[in-house]
């Protein structure tokens, strides 16, 4: 008797979600349908909509997956992480500078515009970006050495976010005039004088 495949259903649902990343790069969020995303992740619609209620949750586990990776670069960075050069060396690596940076930033960008018009979609880009400048806030507070407190921590990570987007968002809309080095150096520019009254300047 033959059994059945095991199907893990974590792995099917990322399988799932990766494949509504790539659908959402190439048709937008509006071009996006079960059954282009079905066709992506190699599964049949039935078996999109019995791990998601519908279309919004596909799309959102999408934004979710998206986020989850930017959130695994915030791992406890390394003791050099107490130097100006050394934070933005970090902060570099949320910026769209290969390939697959820049589809997540597009997917992400792709978000926002509906989340412009859409309260719901709103509020769940809020509490991500909470979290991520929750995270960055925490590390920047432990690491300066007692010369942040928590305000001003928050205050900081806030001013670090707003300048990965602001570089993201003119390096993901004009790829050709933005490489990677030109996207490191303006971020260099805008967060050097930022960290510097609050880091040991010395080369790390």
């Amino acid at each position: 008797m033959v059994m059945p495949k095991q199907v893990d259903p974590a792995a099917q649902r990322l399988s799932i979600a990766n494949a509504a990343i790539a659908v959402i790069d190439r048709d937008g969020l509006d071009g996006a349908r079960l059954r282009d995303v079905a066709r992506a992740a190699q599964v049949t619609t039935g078996a999109v909509t019995h791990y998601f209620d519908n279309k919004d949750a596909v799309l959102e586990a999408a934004l979710a997956e998206v986020v989850r990776r930017i959130l695994e670069k915030q791992a406890e960075p390394p003791p050099s992480w107490t130097y100006p050069d050394a934070i933005v060396d970090q902060a570099c690596m949320f910026l769209p500078l290969d390939d697959d940076l820049q589809r997540d930033w597009r997917v992400w960008l792709a978000f926002w515009g509906r989340a412009v018009f859409d309260e719901r979609l709103r509020a769940i880009h809020r509490g991500y970006y909470d979290e991520i400048v929750g995270r960055v806030a925490v590390l920047l507070t432990t690491r300066s050495g007692g010369r942040i407190d928590s305000a001003q921590g928050r205050d900081l990570a806030d001013a670090i976010i707003a300048a990965v987007d602001g570089v993201g968002v003119r390096a993901t809309f004009e790829v050709e005039l933005w490489p990677a080095d030109r996207q490191r150096r303006t971020l260099s520019a805008l967060l050097r004088p930022l960290l510097a009254p609050h880091f040991d300047t010395r080369t790390a």
